[in-house]
């Protein structure tokens, strides 16, 4: 797996922690600590994914994913919290989010690896076989030889 993936979370430990069991998988991880870098991040590079923690300084993570959706409509986001408030949560929504992680001394760091995983690769390679056969031939051209002409 050769996935882009920014963390936006402002707890070091929770941040390190996170970085490396992802790191371990081979999943790219470019880690800030606060709103505004992440959206100057988001700005510069494409991403596959965003791990999104909603207390932040300086910005909360729903007008921080306000913004970014602005910036990138269909990127993947993960809300890394283990605040509920459901106003907050309702906002969220409407504004898309992907999926939900719980943070915190009871969250368990590997399940939350495998989610980022499934997200990012939903599909076995079985099932990525079966999809791949069943799509006629010519549907797809390589971009190499468009380029090439």
């Amino acid at each position: 797996m050769n996935s882009m993936v920014l963390l936006v979370e402002d707890e070091q430990k929770t941040a390190e922690m996170l970085k490396r069991a992802l790191e371990t998988e081979n999943i790219s991880v470019t880690w800030v600590s606060d709103g505004k870098a992440a959206l100057k991040t988001m700005a510069k590079g494409k991403f596959d994914l965003v791990i999104l923690d909603l207390k932040l300084p300086g910005a909360s993570g729903d007008e921080v994913l306000a913004e970014l959706r602005k910036i990138d409509p269909y990127v993947e986001v993960i809300v890394y919290t283990n605040y509920q408030d459901p106003p907050v949560m309702k906002k969220l929504i409407n504004l898309g989010i992907d999926g939900y992680i719980s943070k915190g001394a009871s969250a368990d760091l590997w399940e939350t690896v495998e989610k980022v995983k499934s997200m990012l690769d939903p599909f076995s390679d079985d099932q990525r076989r079966e999809l791949l056969a069943a799509t006629p031939l010519g549907a797809f051209h390589n971009v190499d030889d468009e380029n090439a002409r």
